[in-house]
């Protein structure tokens, strides 16, 4: 059966990262899998006061807000990301909708724009949970490899000239899972590309701030000439706590009122007291030190790998460039022929949990079976240290089987 006859339970795939982190919990081993921020550094005192002080509001728990989400918060959101040269002028808490975490977000753009069949243009590696959202509509990818500053323009130009896109997906900054960031002379030539082949940039920005060493880039929803050009998605999941199931999304005027009844009709609204919990954290959270704090934690944890990788693991073949920022460092093993092969012997023989890199590529024959994607933001130093020997040990072993 054909993708376009099939329902849409029959197009959802495992998820690969889900699997790994499964197999790492039943074995106990040190995990490198989960793309999920430290619990260690939540802000867990002040969600406990905001929250007592969202449920100061005694009518707060007996109306359903708006599908769109409360006034406030997507007010805050847009003077936020107006500070920081992230926003035109002209976009304001109108053109906010807030989400179940980006996901949500991926869902509604995916339910909104994407018919059975349709071609949507893909990051080569790409995160796999986009994948999911927008093959369960149906879609067909098409992909463009990436270097350290972004989509390839001559490859991207190859693509387009085949095959008609409708949306084109990307991670802009510490793209999960290559760690890459799209520079902003890559944006305005992609923007230059949207307009020629009419198609929507789907801006996704979960990592922005956690840069850990040189300057921000732009974004593609301020460098835009043209505002119908791009639908940006960011989270709090990264900067606050996954827990907590809010993100975003930043939409052009033109289409914000079928997004919002698109959001009425597959959810009716999110929870009104987690979005006043949320805005009450945020009013009262020193953005500035919070970041700063998550800045240098997080950093600490990928030196750390990095030193013990490089003892360990780089004598057996491994190689990466070494993030500026997110989670992720990017491996490739030349020798290695089987990652997920690889991924399960770590756990069983070494007791560390790595995601096999090939479960982020949109198809198996682009697949590069040599990588792995190793997340350092729940380990603190000397957990990661440990992980990189047992990485190492486990590298050693396995090329001797093979």
């Amino acid at each position: 059966m054909s993708m376009l006859g099939k329902r849409i339970t029959e197009r959802i795939t495992p998820s690969a990262i889900t699997e790994m982190m499964i197999l790492v919990k039943e074995h106990n081993a040190i995990s490198l899998t989960a793309g999920e921020p430290s619990s260690d550094v939540y802000p867990v005192e002040m969600v406990r006061e905001s929250a007592k002080k969202a449920l100061a509001d005694p009518d707060l728990l007996g109306y359903y807000p708006l599908s769109t989400g409360i006034v406030e918060l997507r007010e805050w959101i847009a003077e936020w990301m107006k500070k920081d040269g992230l926003l035109p002028k002209g976009f304001s808490g109108k053109n906010v909708i807030l989400t179940n975490g980006s996901q949500d977000g991926l869902n509604l753009v995916s339910e909104a724009f994407v018919e059975p069949g349709d071609a949507v243009l893909v990051e080569n590696p790409t995160y796999p949970e986009a994948l999911l959202a927008f093959g369960k509509e149906g879609a067909k990818f098409v992909s463009v490899p990436v270097d350290k500053d972004g989509p390839i323009i001559e490859e991207m130009e190859k693509v387009l000239a085949k095959d008609k896109v409708k949306l084109f997906y990307t991670v802009v900054n510490f793209q999960n899972p290559s760690g890459c960031v799209t520079t902003d002379e890559r944006k305005e030539q992609i923007l230059e590309l949207a307009e020629r082949y009419s198609f929507l940039i789907i801006e996704d920005d979960p990592y922005r701030y956690l840069r850990y060493e040189g300057k921000h880039e732009g974004s593609y929803i301020n460098l835009a000439e043209d505002e119908d050009a791009v639908l940006y998605l960011g989270s709090f999941s990264k900067i606050i706590a996954p827990g907590i199931r809010c993100g975003f999304m930043v939409i052009p005027s033109k289409i914000t009122p079928h997004m919002s009844e698109l959001a009425l009709a597959t959810k009716l609204s999110l929870s009104a007291f987690l979005q006043r919990t949320v805005y009450e954290l945020l009013c009262s959270l020193d953005m500035e030190t919070h970041l700063s704090n998550l800045k240098s934690t997080y950093m600490m944890r990928r030196n750390a790998l990095d030193a013990s990788l490089g003892e360990n693991a780089a004598p057996y073949g491994m190689t990466y460039d070494l993030p500026q920022g997110g989670f992720f460092i990017w491996a490739r093993v030349p020798w290695m022929k089987d990652c997920y092969d690889f991924a399960k012997f770590a756990v069983l023989e070494e007791k560390v949990g790595v995601v096999p890199g090939a479960a982020f590529y949109p198809d198996a024959l682009s697949a590069d079976n040599s990588t792995l994607r190793l997340s350092f933001a729940k380990t603190p130093p000397e957990v990661a240290e440990e992980a990189g020997r047992r990485l190492g040990r486990a590298l050693a072993k396995y090329k001797n089987l093979s």
